[in-house]
Protein backbone atom coordinates (compact mmCIF):
# COMPACT_ATOMS: atom_id res chain seq x y z
CA UNK A 1 0.00 0.00 0.00
CA UNK A 2 0.78 3.41 -0.55
CA UNK A 3 1.94 6.03 1.74
CA UNK A 4 -1.24 6.36 3.55
CA UNK A 5 -2.91 9.24 5.75
CA UNK A 6 -2.87 9.20 9.46
CA UNK A 7 -6.52 8.80 9.13
CA UNK A 8 -7.05 5.93 6.81
CA UNK A 9 -4.12 4.34 8.54
CA UNK A 10 -5.41 4.64 12.14
CA UNK A 11 -8.86 3.41 10.32
CA UNK A 12 -7.43 0.02 9.16
CA UNK A 13 -5.33 -0.66 12.16
CA UNK A 14 -8.49 -0.12 14.37
CA UNK A 15 -9.47 -3.88 16.08
CA UNK A 16 -13.05 -3.33 14.62
CA UNK A 17 -11.82 -2.87 11.10
CA UNK A 18 -9.50 -5.60 11.57
CA UNK A 19 -12.09 -7.92 12.25
CA UNK A 20 -14.46 -7.22 9.88
CA UNK A 21 -11.78 -7.93 7.41
CA UNK A 22 -10.61 -11.45 8.41
CA UNK A 23 -14.44 -12.07 8.67
CA UNK A 24 -15.19 -10.94 4.82
CA UNK A 25 -12.07 -12.34 3.71
CA UNK A 26 -13.32 -15.81 5.46
CA UNK A 27 -16.42 -15.81 3.52
CA UNK A 28 -14.92 -14.27 0.55
CA UNK A 29 -12.44 -17.87 0.48
CA UNK A 30 -15.53 -19.65 1.46
CA UNK A 31 -17.19 -18.58 -2.23
CA UNK A 32 -13.84 -19.43 -4.30
CA UNK A 33 -12.56 -22.58 -2.60
CA UNK A 34 -12.61 -24.78 -5.64
CA UNK A 35 -13.38 -28.34 -3.71
CA UNK A 36 -15.64 -28.52 -0.45
CA UNK A 37 -18.25 -31.17 -0.25
CA UNK A 38 -22.13 -29.89 0.12
CA UNK A 39 -21.88 -30.91 3.72
CA UNK A 40 -18.87 -28.70 4.95
CA UNK A 41 -20.48 -26.00 2.26
CA UNK A 42 -23.58 -25.69 4.35
CA UNK A 43 -22.20 -25.25 7.95
CA UNK A 44 -19.37 -23.42 7.20
CA UNK A 45 -21.53 -20.98 5.16
CA UNK A 46 -24.18 -20.63 8.58
CA UNK A 47 -21.03 -19.71 10.49
CA UNK A 48 -19.33 -17.74 8.16
CA UNK A 49 -22.69 -15.70 7.65
CA UNK A 50 -23.04 -15.39 11.97
CA UNK A 51 -19.61 -14.05 12.10
CA UNK A 52 -20.53 -11.72 8.96
CA UNK A 53 -23.14 -10.39 10.62
CA UNK A 54 -21.83 -9.42 14.39
CA UNK A 55 -18.89 -8.14 12.45
CA UNK A 56 -20.95 -5.77 10.28
CA UNK A 57 -22.28 -4.55 13.66
CA UNK A 58 -19.30 -3.57 14.96
CA UNK A 59 -17.39 -1.99 12.16
CA UNK A 60 -16.99 1.94 12.56
CA UNK A 61 -18.93 4.14 10.02
CA UNK A 62 -16.58 6.01 8.03
CA UNK A 63 -16.94 9.77 7.38
CA UNK A 64 -15.56 10.46 3.49
CA UNK A 65 -12.52 13.01 3.46
CA UNK A 66 -10.68 11.72 0.74
CA UNK A 67 -13.60 10.21 -1.53
CA UNK A 68 -16.58 11.63 -2.54
CA UNK A 69 -19.64 10.59 -4.71
CA UNK A 70 -17.00 11.44 -7.91
CA UNK A 71 -14.05 9.46 -7.07
CA UNK A 72 -13.81 6.51 -9.25
CA UNK A 73 -12.24 2.87 -9.42
CA UNK A 74 -11.53 1.07 -12.39
CA UNK A 75 -12.57 -2.95 -11.46
CA UNK A 76 -13.34 -5.53 -13.80
CA UNK A 77 -16.02 -6.41 -11.53
CA UNK A 78 -16.91 -8.93 -14.02
CA UNK A 79 -14.14 -11.21 -13.71
CA UNK A 80 -13.71 -10.86 -10.39
CA UNK A 81 -17.03 -11.76 -9.14
CA UNK A 82 -17.34 -15.48 -11.31
CA UNK A 83 -18.56 -16.98 -7.84
CA UNK A 84 -17.50 -20.80 -7.36
CA UNK A 85 -19.58 -22.08 -4.88
CA UNK A 86 -22.55 -19.44 -4.83
CA UNK A 87 -24.24 -21.96 -6.71
CA UNK A 88 -23.72 -25.06 -4.92
CA UNK A 89 -26.19 -23.18 -2.45
CA UNK A 90 -28.85 -24.10 -5.08
CA UNK A 91 -28.07 -28.14 -4.65
CA UNK A 92 -30.86 -27.36 -1.82
CA UNK A 93 -33.45 -27.68 -4.35
CA UNK A 94 -36.86 -26.12 -3.54
CA UNK A 95 -35.42 -25.07 0.06
CA UNK A 96 -32.70 -22.56 -1.32
CA UNK A 97 -36.34 -20.32 -1.93
CA UNK A 98 -38.04 -19.33 1.30
CA UNK A 99 -40.41 -16.98 2.05
CA UNK A 100 -40.37 -13.29 4.03
CA UNK A 101 -41.72 -10.03 4.45
CA UNK A 102 -39.51 -7.62 2.81
CA UNK A 103 -39.64 -5.05 6.07
CA UNK A 104 -41.35 -6.82 9.14
CA UNK A 105 -41.48 -3.59 11.07
CA UNK A 106 -43.37 -1.59 8.73
CA UNK A 107 -47.47 -2.45 8.87
CA UNK A 108 -48.44 -1.46 5.91
CA UNK A 109 -45.98 -3.75 4.09
CA UNK A 110 -46.47 -7.86 5.14
CA UNK A 111 -47.38 -8.89 1.97
CA UNK A 112 -44.48 -12.32 2.06
CA UNK A 113 -42.42 -12.27 -0.76
CA UNK A 114 -40.21 -14.86 -2.25
CA UNK A 115 -36.30 -15.17 -0.94
CA UNK A 116 -33.45 -17.20 -2.50
CA UNK A 117 -30.41 -18.30 -0.80
CA UNK A 118 -28.95 -17.99 -4.44
CA UNK A 119 -29.34 -14.04 -4.75
CA UNK A 120 -28.54 -13.60 -1.01
CA UNK A 121 -25.30 -15.19 -0.69
CA UNK A 122 -24.07 -13.91 -3.84
CA UNK A 123 -25.26 -10.46 -3.44
CA UNK A 124 -22.73 -10.45 -0.22
CA UNK A 125 -20.01 -11.90 -1.81
CA UNK A 126 -20.14 -9.27 -4.65
CA UNK A 127 -20.50 -6.35 -2.01
CA UNK A 128 -17.52 -7.64 -0.39
CA UNK A 129 -15.33 -8.72 -2.67
CA UNK A 130 -15.95 -5.35 -4.77
CA UNK A 131 -15.01 -2.99 -1.45
CA UNK A 132 -12.09 -5.60 0.06
CA UNK A 133 -10.40 -5.62 -3.47
CA UNK A 134 -10.35 -1.42 -3.21
CA UNK A 135 -8.92 -1.66 0.41
CA UNK A 136 -6.26 -4.65 -0.82
CA UNK A 137 -5.70 -3.99 -4.49
CA UNK A 138 -6.03 -0.28 -4.99
CA UNK A 139 -4.81 0.57 -1.64
CA UNK A 140 -5.22 4.51 -1.83
CA UNK A 141 -6.74 6.80 1.25
CA UNK A 142 -9.50 6.79 -1.49
CA UNK A 143 -9.87 3.60 -2.25
CA UNK A 144 -9.46 2.60 0.60
CA UNK A 145 -11.90 4.86 2.61
CA UNK A 146 -14.74 4.61 -0.01
CA UNK A 147 -14.56 0.40 0.80
CA UNK A 148 -15.05 0.89 4.13
CA UNK A 149 -17.51 3.69 3.55
CA UNK A 150 -19.57 0.85 1.00
CA UNK A 151 -18.87 -1.95 3.55
CA UNK A 152 -20.74 0.07 6.65
CA UNK A 153 -23.50 1.19 3.90
CA UNK A 154 -24.14 -1.80 2.76
CA UNK A 155 -24.33 -3.39 6.29
CA UNK A 156 -26.77 -1.33 7.13
CA UNK A 157 -29.02 -1.25 3.37
CA UNK A 158 -27.90 -4.03 1.56
CA UNK A 159 -25.96 -6.92 2.48
CA UNK A 160 -26.47 -6.82 6.32
CA UNK A 161 -30.39 -7.43 5.20
CA UNK A 162 -29.39 -10.29 2.79
CA UNK A 163 -27.38 -11.72 5.47
CA UNK A 164 -30.12 -11.87 8.24
CA UNK A 165 -32.81 -13.14 5.34
CA UNK A 166 -30.14 -16.18 4.59
CA UNK A 167 -29.49 -16.84 7.76
CA UNK A 168 -33.05 -17.20 9.47
CA UNK A 169 -33.67 -19.56 5.78
CA UNK A 170 -30.34 -21.39 6.89
CA UNK A 171 -31.46 -22.01 10.73
CA UNK A 172 -34.92 -23.70 9.85
CA UNK A 173 -32.80 -25.81 6.48
CA UNK A 174 -30.46 -26.89 8.84
CA UNK A 175 -32.24 -27.66 12.25
CA UNK A 176 -35.73 -28.96 10.58
CA UNK A 177 -33.80 -31.41 9.03
CA UNK A 178 -34.29 -30.39 5.47
CA UNK A 179 -30.77 -31.17 4.59
CA UNK A 180 -28.72 -34.41 4.69
CA UNK A 181 -25.76 -32.76 6.71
Amino acid sequence: MQNLSKEIQSLLESKETQYFLKVARGFIELIEVKHIKEKEFYLEIHKKLSELYNAGLSLNSVELIHSNENTEFKIATEKRLEGKNVNLISSLGKDCFYWEVFDPTYEKENESTQGWLVDDIGDIYADLKEEVYKIDQIGTDEAIEDGLWQLKFGFTSHWGNHCVNALRALHYIYYEGKTTT
